[in-house]
């Protein structure tokens, strides 16, 4: 195993994606990170500087909101200081040069995005086509996967879901761009238009800042349908893999049979909303994303201490209460909903991955005694 040094964001604001990172890191024998909610993750990168700080995606607004003052002040510290941001999709905005509050107090990169539009037309449409952005919009023209290629010849292909589209660096390196839609590309504005806005921008920048380094990425590399990315994602990191695995299921103990009870009362109340989807401040979200907030947790329950479960187990009936009354498209009532299954899935994956840790610590510990 290797000493990663990693917190990743799983506080406010943020979407289901984080868990694609729990997936690939455990997949890799990547365990010495922690899945942080809001204060958690300040005060980590204020009081236990990690090597690598990790926000991926989400509502980006609600993210800055969580952030703004001590948060971004000490990520602009540890950064200086010779930290490694990693950003992708909402938090590859977070530092990109902007006047709105609070995205104002995090501009350490120099380029820009190109998906904003001021075309008023634009107010009127969806979260996953246009997002408001002061007087203007950022635009998604498109959805789903999308080939990037790299200085060396390197190609993969990734999916886009509202991540930035760079503008020329003028100081910071593109690392790959995109290089064609594919049969799978949802194309969310007229094609051509669509084409002119993606094809050749940068996909993925990496930024200086002081003693650090920012690594932007539009795309998400990580995304566990897409092996060839995840490689590249984790060359771009510079994490040493140390062979895959399927996961652990070792060490843990018989599951609380309340807690899995909760998970599927709480699947059959997703399913129930028949795949609508419904807005969480600016975020569109559906079941889908539910479901894999819930596969985050119920593939690591065996780990789960007794009050850990129970922990759990609580949040998810207050979750599936919920939903059974929402009436989709009342955000207060969303908004709770995705808090408590991101909270619960953060929490269940935090503890799997100490878990992990402890038992490879011990299991190096023996090996160790027994050369010696």
């Amino acid at each position: 195993m290797r000493d990663a040094g990693i917190v990743v964001y799983a506080g406010k604001g943020s979407s289901h994606s984080w868990t694609w990172l729990a997936d690939l890191f455990e997949s890799e024998n990547v365990l010495n990170v922690r899945f942080l909610d809001s204060p958690g993750f300040i005060s980590s990168i204020k009081e236990s500087p990690p090597r690598k700080a990790l926000i991926s995606g989400g509502d980006g607004f609600t993210i800055a909101q969580a952030l703004k003052g001590k948060g971004f002040a000490a990520l602009e510290r540890w950064i200086n200081d010779g930290g490694s941001y990693i950003g992708i999709c909402a938090g590859a905005y977070l530092p990109l040069p902007s006047s709105i509050p609070p995205f104002s107090e995090f501009n350490l990169s120099a380029t820009r995005i190109e998906n904003i539009s001021c075309d008023a037309s634009l107010a009127g449409r969806g979260p996953r086509e246009a997002v408001p952005y002061g007087s203007c919009s950022i635009v998604h023209p498109i959805r789903g996967p999308v080939r990037l290629n790299g200085k060396s010849g390197t190609s993969v292909t990734a999916p886009l879901y509202g991540g930035p589209i760079f503008g020329e660096p003028a100081r910071d390196e593109a690392v790959m761009r995109y290089d064609a839609l594919t049969p799978q590309t949802e194309v969310q504005i007229g094609r051509s238009e669509a084409e002119s806005m993606i094809i050749g921008r940068p996909a993925i920048i990496r930024a200086m800042h002081g003693k650090g380094k920012l690594l932007l990425f539009g795309p998400h590399l990580e995304h566990p349908g897409f092996p060839e990315a995840n490689t590249r994602f984790l060359d771009l990191l510079n994490l040493k893999r140390a062979g895959r695995t399927e996961g652990s299921r070792e060490n843990g103990r018989l599951a609380d049979p309340n807690l899995l009870s909760s998970i599927s009362d709480l699947k059959v109340a997703v399913l129930g909303l028949e795949n609508r989807s419904f807005t969480v401040g600016h975020k569109a979200w559906d079941g889908g994303r539910l479901l894999e907030l819930l596969s985050a947790i119920e593939k690591r329950v065996q780990t789960l201490s007794e009050g850990g479960s129970e922990r759990i187990h609580s949040h998810l009936r207050r979750a599936r209460d919920l939903l059974v009354m929402m009436k989709v498209g009342n955000d207060s009532d969303a908004d709770e909903v995705t808090t408590l299954m991101v909270e619960a899935a953060r929490y269940c994956v935090d503890r799997h991955f100490a878990t992990k840790r402890e038992a490879s610590r011990k299991q190096a510990g023996l090996a160790r005694a027994i050369a010696g």
